[in-house]
C-alpha cells in the first residue's frame, strides 16, 4: 500500500525561498578582481565595484594623473584598491569613500603646486603600505600636503614618507567645524629625511588647526618611527584635544613633539633620542590637562631649552596664541644628558605677550639614568616592507 505525504504549501514556499536566498548569497560573496592598466579602465571598474571587490592597478607607471575615486564597501567586505605601479609627475589621488583600503600606492619623483598628494575623505578608510618619496617642487615655498585625512575613523599604517623638502605638512588631520571628525589611527609608519624649512608650515605630522583646536579629535599616533625630520620646531604639532601619542621613536630630529593647541592629550612611553643633533628637542607643552608619562628623552639639544618645556601663556588668548599651561601631570619620565634643564617652566616668557607661568604642575618620579624601558623601533619594524601586525 502506497502512503502519500503531503507538504503544506506554506512550508514548501518557505523552503524554496530559503534555498533561493542561500544561492543568491553564495553568488554575492564571490568578489570580483578588476585589473586595470589605464585611468579610464579604473573609472569603469570604480563604477562597477561592489563590497568585497579588489581593483589592481597594473602595467607601466602612471604619469600626470589626477585620480578621483568614490567607493563604498562595508565593514565585513571593504573594497580594496591595490597598486603594482608607481605614480609620477603631477599625479595625485582623491578618495571619498567608506570602508575602502588603499594598498601599496607609491608616489615618487613627482611634484604638485598646491593641494594634496593623497586626500582621504569619508569614513572608515585605510591607507596601508603606501609610499610618498621625494615628491618635491622646484621651489621650497610651494605648499601642499603629502597625505591629508578628512572625515573620521581612518587608519594609516605601514607607510613610508621620505625626503620631503618643501612647505606643507607631511601628514595632516583636518577637523571640520561640524559633524563627526577624527578618531583616526596613525601607526607603524616611517617618517624620514624631512629637510629643514624656512619658517612655519614644515611640520611632519599635525592634527588640527588653530581654528579647530578646541575640538575633540581622539586620534591615536602610535609606534611610528621619525628619523632626521628637521622641518621646523614642531616635529609633531598637536592642535586639537584628547589625542594620544604613544610608543613612538624619534631619532635625530631637529624639532619637538609639541602640544601647540588643545587640551587633555596623553604623551606616554615615547623614545626620543637627540642623536647628536644640537637642534633636537623633547616635548613641548601648551594648554591644560595633559599627561606626560613614561617617556625616555636622551641627548636632545637646546631647541626648546630643555627636555620637557612648559610654555608661558597669554592672558585671554586667541585661538592662535599660547594658552596657559595648567593641571599637567609629568611622571615616570627618564631624562638623560639633555642640553638645558630637565623641565623648563615658562618657555618663551616675555615674548609675544606671554606673561603667565604654568600653574598646578605635578612632577613625580623623574629618573636620570637607566636604559629605555620601551622598544626602539627600527626601519624593519615599520613602513611598507615591515611584517604587518
Amino acid at each position: 500500500m502506497l502512503t502519500q505525504y503531503c507538504v503544506p504549501p506554506s512550508q514548501f514556499i518557505r523552503a524554496a525561498l530559503v534555498t533561493l536566498c542561500l544561492l543568491t548569497s553564495s553568488t554575492l560573496i564571490q568578489a570580483a578582481d578588476f585589473r586595470v592598466a589605464t585611468p579610464a579602465e579604473l573609472d569603469s571598474a570604480r563604477k562597477s565595484a561592489h563590497p568585497g571587490d579588489v581593483i589592481t592597478l597594473v602595467g607601466k607607471d602612471w604619469h600626470d594623473v589626477r585620480l578621483k575615486l568614490k567607493l563604498k564597501g562595508t565593514p565585513e567586505q571593504p573594497i580594496t584598491v591595490r597598486s603594482e605601479v608607481a605614480f609620477t609627475g603631477a599625479s595625485s589621488l582623491n578618495l571619498n569613500g567608506e570602508h575602502v583600503i588603499l594598498n601599496g600606492m607609491t608616489f615618487r619623483d613627482g611634484r604638485l603646486e598646491t593641494g594634496h598628494v593623497i586626500l582621504i575623505r569619508g569614513a572608515h578608510n585605510r591607507v596601508t603600505r603606501c609610499t610618498i618619496e621625494a615628491y618635491n617642487p622646484d621651489k621650497i615655498d610651494s605648499r601642499y600636503q603629502w597625505l591629508s585625512l578628512d572625515g573620521h575613523h581612518h587608519r594609516v599604517d605601514h607607510c613610508r614618507f621620505a625626503g620631503q623638502n618643501h612647505s606643507g605638512t607631511t601628514l595632516v588631520v583636518w577637523l571640520d567645524e561640524e559633524g563627526e571628525v577624527g578618531r583616526h589611527r596613525i601607526e607603524r609608519n616611517h617618517f624620514l629625511n624631512r629637510a629643514r624649512g624656512n619658517g612655519n608650515g614644515f611640520e611632519t605630522l599635525r592634527i588640527g588647526t588653530s581654528e579647530t583646536s578646541l575640538k575633540s579629535a581622539q586620534c591615536v599616533v602610535s609606534e611610528n618611527l621619525f628619523e632626521n625630520c628637521d622641518g621646523e620646531i614642531e616635529l609633531i604639532s598637536n592642535k586639537s584635544c584628547d589625542n594620544i601619542y604613544e610608543r613612538n621613536t624619534v631619532i635625530g630630529c631637529a624639532g619637538a613633539l609639541t602640544l601647540r593647541h588643545g587640551n587633555n592629550c596623553i604623551v606616554r612611553d615615547n623614545l626620543i633620542l637627540g642623536n647628536g643633533d644640537r637642534h633636537s628637542g623633547g616635548i613641548r607643552v601648551i594648554g591644560e590637562g595633559h599627561q606626560i608619562s613614561g617617556n625616555h628623552i636622551e641627548g636632545v639639544g637646546d631647541r626648546i631649552d630643555g627636555a620637557i618645556a612648559l610654555s608661558a601663556g597669554v592672558e585671554n588668548p586667541k585661538l592662535n596664541q599660547h594658552a596657559q599651561v595648567r593641571n599637567v601631570l609629568i611622571e615616570n619620565n627618564t631624562l638623560i644628558d639633555n642640553a638645558g634643564k630637565d623641565i623648563v617652566r615658562g618657555h618663551g616668557l616675555g615674548s609675544r605677550y606671554r606673561t603667565l607661568l604654568p600653574e598646578n604642575i605635578t612632577v613625580k618620579n623623574t629618573r636620570h639614568s637607566g636604559k629605555p624601558t620601551m622598544k626602539q623601533l627600527k626601519a624593519t619594524d615599520v613602513g611598507p616592507d615591515a611584517q604587518q601586525k
